[in-house]
């Protein structure tokens, strides 16, 4: 709990304040441990809009906050002052609540690290590593600022990712929308080629019924459609569905290797910030594996690290990993043999980032000839069952 004081010390200059406090009789005794006589103590109580945040933390509501404490703590500004400066900006908004939380956390003796733990954040592991090795060195500004270019860095690859993906999703839902039309509007109008005719193929015969059908259930239809939508975006919800999808797709050919790139860049990014803040690299290993996604590679570092944990480099635990490129091994080991490991590791995922960014530019330009040639596969579908319905017709006449 939290009060307002005002008190008196030894030689009777008054002080007024705030304090973290179990109770009032707690209070009143941490003032009288600091040579202070109380003269008044209120409870304080946080001001409504300070208890409800206006939305959820996003990514880019963490690379705000982790920037701007940096560059406080850069300018001289102490945590303790800080924290109350940017709980105060933020009143009312998505990052408000938890920034009194860490406010609180660091009055009552709580280190910024465990502060940055509060679940409201959903802070990466990484970023809490980075802010105890930062406390560790007395250099926790640096810390911040890193941890917050990482989270830049996945921000942004998420944001290409949608843009890019825009103009496919038009050209797709455009597609979709003619097909349905033709389905619905167009090929029932040649339901009475079929009608008392044995003659008319079997193909032109199930798309025309199924049109028909089609027509008439539209509202049963569209139930089935929505049920479909339903299950499809609740399994999405599920983070053990969201797992298997991603494994799945690590194993296509094209956006397996894409993804295999983005996990390594992102790691070796990770990992040499770690090691640049002088954490241990078996610890920072463990803490850099939380940012991989695909089991394959995680099993593979996990084997490396118990390689280290055995006196192996870390060269020689990933030169046995398949999916480890064999053109990136040479960075890993200058750096060992020069002590320049984090350094290696930083450019090792900045290149395996740029590779990662035209595989990526591959793929999205893959996804609108395919979406083309599927959506034309079906239309033509439809056209040439509806032709040989009439060229069967006139046959029969």
């Amino acid at each position: 709990m939290r009060f307002d004081y005002t008190a008196r010390d030894l030689t009777g200059q008054p002080h007024s304040g705030q304090l973290e406090a179990a109770d009032q009789a707690d209070a009143m005794a941490r003032l009288a441990g600091q040579g202070m006589t109380p003269v008044s103590l209120r409870a304080h109580t946080a001001a409504p809009a300070r208890s409800v945040a206006r939305g959820s933390i996003k990514l880019a509501d963490q690379v705000v906050l982790l920037r701007e404490m940096a560059t406080l703590l850069t300018a001289g500004v102490t945590l303790g002052d800080a924290l109350p400066s940017l709980a105060q900006a933020y009143e009312g908004q998505a990052l408000g609540v938890p920034l009194a939380q860490m406010e609180t956390i660091v009055r009552g003796g709580g280190r910024l690290s465990d502060a940055l733990r509060i679940q409201a954040l959903h802070m990466p592991v990484y970023v809490i590593a980075l802010a105890q090795a930062g406390e560790a060195s007395g250099d926790i500004a640096r810390a911040l600022q890193e941890s917050a270019e990482q989270l830049e860095l996945a921000r942004k690859a998420g944001e290409d990712m949608r843009s890019a993906l825009i103009y496919p999703s038009v050209l797709v839902g455009a597609g979709s929308l003619a097909v349905f039309f033709i389905f619905v509007g167009v090929v029932p109008r040649f339901a009475n080629l079929i009608k008392g005719s044995r003659q008319v193929p079997e193909l032109s015969r199930w798309v025309i019924e199924s049109g028909v059908y089609v027509r008439g259930h539209l509202f049963e239809a569209a139930l089935i459609l929505a049920a479909v939508v339903g299950v499809i975006v609740t399994s999405l919800s599920r983070e053990a569905t969201r797992r298997a999808l991603l494994q799945g797709l690590g194993r296509l050919p094209v956006v397996g290797p894409w993804l295999v790139q983005s996990e390594i860049g992102r790691w070796a990014t990770v990992l040499g910030s770690l090691l640049s803040n002088r954490v241990p690299i078996l610890t920072a290993m463990g803490l850099a594996q939380g940012v991989i996604r695909l089991d394959l590679l995680r099993l593979g570092l996990e084997r490396a690290t118990k390689g280290l944990q055995q006196g192996q480099t870390l060269s020689a635990g990933l030169e046995t990993q398949a999916w480890f490129p064999r053109t990136r091994l040479n960075l890993i080991r200058v750096g060992e043999r020069s002590g320049e490991l984090p350094k290696m590791l930083l450019a090792l995922g900045h290149s395996q980032r740029d590779a990662a960014a035209v595989l990526q530019r591959r793929m999205l330009g893959l996804i609108e000839p395919i979406a083309i040639l599927i959506i034309g596969a079906v239309i033509g579908l439809v056209m040439v069952a509806v032709m040989m319905a009439i060229t069967s017709f006139d046959t029969l006449v």
